[in-house]
């Protein structure tokens, strides 16, 4: 995830220890040999892992490149990436664990020796994350996460964005033809690559690649981090699509006739390592659930789609879907008008004090006057753990409807009022307003 870097030791190149030779033995002439040159440097909660190719062997066809520990990295810690690179970044660096990084070149009849280095983030690594979002004018604003200090605009014509962990934003070109990406540090945007059919929509993971449906295709597009070529990894967005934190891309399609069928419709999910898994997906008592509106991730695999229940009630609520299942579990929260969003591990629900039906709020006669402040955090974790805390002083949540915000690692809540950008602490208690503008696609990294 994205921090500011509060530290200048933080952000300068680390010294690495223990770093394993990397002249192997006389290798085989069927299998690349070791690679060289093997670094690891370190700017905050994140690392990059760089190397150059074998001196001897066969010709390479791509690198396996690991992190351990893995936790919170896409793939379980490895992946594998194109011939051409040369170096693979991570997030999620904590300070005082003690990483070991190993990259292996793969040749066309197996691997080649693996090389590791190992690095410890140091403890006085002090970072902050920030919220991303689009003001009225369309330029990318970036927030501390913290609600104080001043907000910087990023990018300006940023109608569509993205940005990843270390604070890179992505912006499509006015035409959808070029991909540019803005620096964490400031400076002039780059073009990573051209000839696209881009949306506004762009996705990013924890590890930097990029996503977005073609405009033409209506293919899900993968861009590699840094470099690389886009390539189509699923043939169809379906009715929806999400991109979750560990890099697996998920679509959603709504089965026909669904409202009286236990099927409510088909999960395509495709992991960091290209494993493409096909669910049809529906409740236990197979009753009928609504109007399917949308499909949000986190980052362990969980899925979580959000329903407007049939009849004139108006209410949407969620349902869970764990990592592997087909069957969705109703995430039990009161009927009430709500934000929300997920962050690596939860759901988030920011929950009014009351609420009426659609039908009542449409009444001419006798209109509903429901308080619709801001009043209950609830969280889901993946294990369906849920907790409640109470807020006060919380911005009103609009009617019956699906209203997206963003939320921390730390659980805060982040939310787009009628009366401005709010923040909801994880801990409950008083809400914080962060501006009195109007925010779109808030992102928190």
């Amino acid at each position: 995830m994205y921090r500011a870097v509060l530290t200048a030791a933080a952000a300068a190149a680390l010294v690495i220890g223990g770093v394993t030779p990397a002249v192997a033995a006389t290798p085989s002439s069927r299998l690349p040999g070791a690679p060289t040159s093997v670094h690891v440097s370190g700017a905050g909660d994140a690392a990059t892992l760089t190397w150059s190719p074998p001196k001897t062997g066969a010709a390479v066809k791509h690198w396996r490149v690991s992190i351990r520990p893995a936790a919170g990295q896409p793939g379980s810690g490895t992946e594998v990436v194109a011939a051409t690179v040369r170096s693979e970044r991570y997030g999620w660096i904590r300070a005082g664990v003690h990483y070991t990084f190993s990259v292996r070149a793969v040749g066309a009849k197996g691997d080649g020796r693996s090389v590791s280095v190992r690095y410890t983030a140091p403890a006085s690594t002090t970072v902050a994350q920030s919220l991303y979002g689009l003001d009225a004018a369309g330029s990318v604003v970036r927030f501390p996460t913290t609600g104080t200090g001043a907000p910087r605009t990023v990018a300006k014509d940023g109608a569509g964005y993205a940005a990843d962990d270390v604070g890179n934003v992505f912006v499509p070109s006015r035409d959808g033809t070029k991909l540019l990406q803005y620096p964490a540090g400031g400076g002039t945007a780059r073009v990573l690559a051209t000839g696209l059919h881009l949306t506004k929509d762009l996705r990013s993971d924890v590890a930097g690649n990029v996503y977005w449906v073609d405009s033409v295709s209506g293919g899900i597009v993968k861009l590699p981090i840094g470099a690389g070529v886009p390539k189509t990894i699923l043939p169809s967005s379906g009715t929806a699509w999400t991109v979750g934190r560990d890099g697996t891309v998920s679509t959603f399609v709504s089965a026909p006739g669904s409202s009286t069928g236990p099927s409510v419709g088909t999960v395509v999910s495709r992991t960091v390592h290209g494993v493409v898994t096909t669910r049809k997906v529906g409740q236990a008592s197979g009753q009928p659930i609504g109007y399917f509106t949308t499909v949000v991730a986190d980052g362990e695999g969980s899925l979580y789609l959000d329903f407007r229940a049939f009849g004139g009630s108006g209410y949407h609520g969620f349902w869970s879907l764990a990592a592997g299942s087909s069957t969705l579990v109703q995430v039990p929260a009161k009927v009430k008008y709500q934000f929300s969003a997920t962050n690596a591990d939860s759901l988030l629900l920011g929950q009014s004090a009351g609420w009426c039906s659609a039908t009542s709020e449409a009444d001419p006669f006798h209109p509903c006057t429901t308080d619709h402040s801001l009043a209950t955090l609830v969280t889901r974790d993946a294990s369906g753990t849920t907790q409640e805390l109470a807020v006060t002083g919380g911005p009103k949540v609009p009617s019956n409807g699906y209203y997206p915000g963003a939320a921390d690692s730390a659980g805060d809540l982040f939310v787009d009022a009628d009366s401005g950008l709010w923040r909801i602490p994880a801990a409950g208690g008083a809400a914080q307003q962060i501006s009195t503008g109007q925010y779109d696609r808030l992102t928190s990294i």
